[in-house]
């Protein structure tokens, strides 16, 4: 199947395909830590993806403090969804492909590892 190798349509084929938002509450110290560390192996064992700067504050339209990650091929996507199942400990993971439509894409199209937490949607509209 090409869906192995290509997103498929409306996923953007140009840019990165998805983003793994990993969210942690900035005032627990162990999962800052926690965070920190998982930033750091996935940066060592995925070299080959973005991933964007540890951020110790929340921003929009995330709730909490959150790095990103972000994949450019189906493969990619599915090595690293694998890794976080196990990997991302209690930490909760949002998953959301690029489509174009910003609101859609981090709400009806999002999926989640862990705890869901409620996104500001109006930032997104």
């Amino acid at each position: 199947s090409s869906s192995y190798y290509v997103f498929p349509d409306p996923i953007d084929k140009e840019g990165h395909g998805f983003d793994f938002h990993v969210y942690f509450m900035q005032s627990v110290p162990n999962q800052v830590k926690y965070a920190r560390n998982l930033y750091e192996r996935i940066k060592a064992e995925f070299p080959e993806l973005q991933v964007l700067d540890f951020g110790e504050t929340p921003t929009e339209p995330h709730p909490v403090a959150s790095f990103e990650i972000n994949t450019f091929n189906p493969h990619q996507t599915g090595a690293l969804f694998c890794w976080l199942t196990i990997e991302r400990g209690s930490l909760s993971v949002l998953i959301h492909p690029h489509t174009g439509r910003p609101y859609k894409d981090h709400t009806e199209l999002a999926t989640w590892m862990g705890r869901s937490w409620p996104v500001n949607e109006q930032i997104l509209k």
